[in-house]
């Protein structure tokens, strides 16, 4: 999809490449006519139509389905100020599995935090206390008292003392006092019934002994569950009227066609 296409460009001279006599202009997309368009758009409210993107739905199939047009993807994104639809578009659910699984890899280990002696560093070993099992920490979280753990070899268990080699007259240890195998499913935030989120230290502790003295009205929302989260918020679009569309277009092909091509 070429979002870009439809707008003008700009010529663009850059500075001169050392031993050459000249600069070669570069010719880009003039994206400050596509902010301009973004506040006009912003001040007709009654253009847009709220829309409820289904799985696999993309701009192409949204354009065609209400526009008669797949080459008119490039409305839908501008209407919902989308720039990379790789990123800013709703996954499907065939795409969204693997994105998870790729994002969030290893296990997740929740520590005591009253029993932890020095800061746990990324990118070194970590090891339980007899050496049975070791890993490599890929991330720390100081406020959740959790570190994830990647290309792990052996068994860690709840209950051991991780040792990690930092460097200094004594290693940093902790206690491994609770285990997520996979961290997708590991805590990502507390949230109240309303999935608002809450203060983490407030519910941590009880999270990490297992539920003691964990309220039940207080959700555990996982790193899957976040993603599946923002995923579904990103799914609630705006789309240009179709009634108003033509409209709409023949303003653009005016403002397109001024000054179609300026220099800077």
């Amino acid at each position: 999809m070429a979002y870009f296409s439809k707008f003008p460009t700009l010529v663009y001279d850059l500075k001169v490449p050392s031993g050459a006599k000249f600069a070669e202009p570069k010719i880009v997309t003039d994206i400050f006519r596509r902010i301009a368009i973004k506040q006009n758009l912003k001040e007709v409210g009654s253009l847009f139509v709220s829309y409820t993107a289904k799985d696999e739905d993309t701009p192409d199939i949204i354009a065609h389905k209400l526009y008669g047009s797949a080459g008119l993807h490039w409305v839908v994104l501008l209407a919902n100020e989308i720039i990379n639809p790789f990123f800013d578009w709703p996954l499907s659910e065939r795409k969204l599995v693997p994105f998870i699984n790729k994002k969030y890899t290893g296990s997740t280990f929740f520590m005591n935090p009253a029993i932890i002696a020095g800061n746990f560093q990324e990118g070194l070993s970590v090891t339980n206390v007899a050496g049975s099992a070791t890993g490599t920490v890929s991330s720390v979280d100081r406020t959740l008292s959790s570190l994830v753990v990647d290309d792990i070899s052996g068994v860690f268990q709840q209950g051991d003392t991780l040792v990690q080699d930092v460097g200094q007259l004594v290693p940093v240890t902790a206690e491994l006092t609770r285990l997520v195998q996979f961290t997708r499913s590991a805590l990502n935030h507390f949230a109240d019934a309303q999935g608002k989120p809450l203060n983490p230290l407030t519910f941590r502790d009880g999270y990490i002994q297992g539920g003691f003295g964990f309220p039940p009205l207080v959700t555990v929302v996982t790193n899957e569950g976040d993603e599946r989260i923002m995923n579904e918020e990103k799914r609630q679009i705006n789309l240009i009227d179709p009634d108003q569309l033509d409209p709409l277009l023949r303003d653009l092909e005016i403002i397109f066609r001024r000054n179609p091509r300026r220099s800077v």
